[in-house]
């Protein structure tokens, strides 16, 4: 079928045969299609939807338009784990080291900063000299050496989800469920993976706003996944304030490392706990969920988890001792401490107004080719769920400049949530 076969049966709300889904992706893969043909698929599939069949078929595609991570035989099960995006989440950077600590073997293809919501390569890339550029063959032999890797989407695996996800973007079709499960999926299946374990948010800070719209997600990407072979399962977490008590690239790395020595929020680390207990049980059905459970918790509690982190620091270039000195001699640049207006229930701050407090102090991005500034950010020290009086500490802001800071002060100073119940973190398991 010629591309614009493709543009008008998607407009007239027909189905595309599996093999014209391939054909299209090679064609954006090696740009044999000009990109407003592509864009005029993508609003097409937006408004009209993609069938079951359609999204397997453009995941698959997407999978296969570059190099599919492949693992030596007798090694531990290969797993990921894949968040939808949130404030304050630094999951993945204490879930990777304690699931390689727990037997697996994690080769981590993450993300940088969208929209308001952080990412995981910016928050690394605060440790000096850290390296997240490595090639796949890089990939694989860290993770058979160390059991993890943690390293952005390099050229080769799945290039035409970069394509398309620019053009979603520049389309604002971004939205659309189908084309959200076939480029994540698309990206974490090159990976060769076992089994994945979603962690699916919903809230003020997440993409999908409610629990019906997150749960929507959450079936259609484990329905795919296994479709195309990957054991998957997923939970829907809460996102209507921030993840943790800290929101920026450094800070989120000091409450990482505070969580991988024992420390750290209670809430996130329980969140780590039975994110990688669903890994491990997936991977190993004679383990039980609270087998699964108390071996993490070992894990952690040990330190192996976090000198497994440290050897990938250094595996891929990173000082973490001169990150640390950093913080602890300079704090980054402007502080200014944030107070309770008032007396009262503290239930938290809005994920969203902090998210995009901190993108606009430059810890975001709002071109892809903005510098972040790692050290900017929101050190919150109440923790959300208690009583506060008036004039009490509630936080710190980190900024660049005494204007920002200011600015800062009073988005925050709006995104407080007072009188309201805290919800559960975690809302289900699919």
């Amino acid at each position: 079928m010629q591309i614009t076969d493709l543009i008008a049966a998607k407009r007239d709300g027909r189905q595309l045969p599996v093999q014209a889904i391939r054909e299209l992706i090679v064609a954006v893969s090696d740009g044999s299609v000009a990109d407003y043909q592509v864009s005029a698929w993508l609003m097409a599939c937006f408004l009209n939807g993609l069938s079951d069949e359609e999204t397997v078929a453009l995941t698959a595609a997407i999978r296969d338009s570059g190099e599919v991570l492949e693992w030596s035989p007798g090694g531990g099960p290969v797993s990921d784990k894949h968040s939808t995006g949130g404030v304050g989440d630094k999951v993945s950077i204490v879930l990777a080291p304690l699931a390689a600590a727990c037997g697996l073997r994690v080769p981590m293809i993450s993300g940088r900063s969208l929209g308001h919501t952080g990412g995981t390569l910016d928050k690394l890339e605060s440790i000096p000299g850290f390296r997240t550029s490595l090639t796949p063959s890089e990939v694989a032999l860290q993770v058979e050496e160390l059991g993890f890797a943690m390293a952005g989407q390099s050229s080769s695996l799945a290039p035409a989800d970069r394509k398309l996800y620019a053009l979603r973007d520049a389309t604002s079709t971004v939205s659309s469920v189908e084309l959200i499960c076939a480029s994540i999926l698309g990206k974490k299946l090159a990976e060769g993976l076992d089994t994945l374990v979603l962690d699916v948010k919903c809230g003020s800070g997440a993409f999908m706003k409610t629990p019906d719209s997150a749960r929507k997600l959450g079936e259609k990407l484990i329905a795919v996944a296994r479709q195309l072979g990957c054991s998957t399962s997923a939970l829907l977490t809460r996102m209507s304030i921030p993840l943790g008590l800290a929101v920026g690239n450094s800070l989120e790395i000091v409450e990482s490392l505070q969580l991988l020595r024992g420390g750290g929020p209670t809430e996130v680390r329980e969140l780590v706990i039975r994110l990688t207990a669903m890994m491990v049980s997936a991977s190993d059905s004679s383990l039980t969920a609270d087998a699964a459970a108390s071996l993490c918790r070992e894990r952690l509690g040990c330190g192996e988890a976090l000198s497994l982190f440290e050897r990938m620091v250094v595996a891929q270039g990173g000082d973490l001792d001169a990150f640390e000195t950093s913080v602890r001699t300079t704090r980054g640049g402007e502080r200014l401490e944030v107070r309770s207006p008032r007396s009262g229930f503290f239930a938290g701050m809005d994920a969203l107004t902090v998210g995009e407090t901190v993108r606009g102090m430059g810890g975001g991005r709002y071109r892809t080719d903005d510098i972040i500034d790692h050290s900017v950010g929101w050190e919150q020290l109440a923790p959300p769920g208690r009583d506060v009086a008036a004039g009490e500490l509630l936080g710190i802001v980190h900024a660049g400049s005494a204007e920002s800071a200011v600015k800062a002060e009073s988005a925050l100073r709006d995104a407080m949530i007072w009188d309201s119940p805290v919800d559960d973190l975690v809302l289900g398991e699919l």
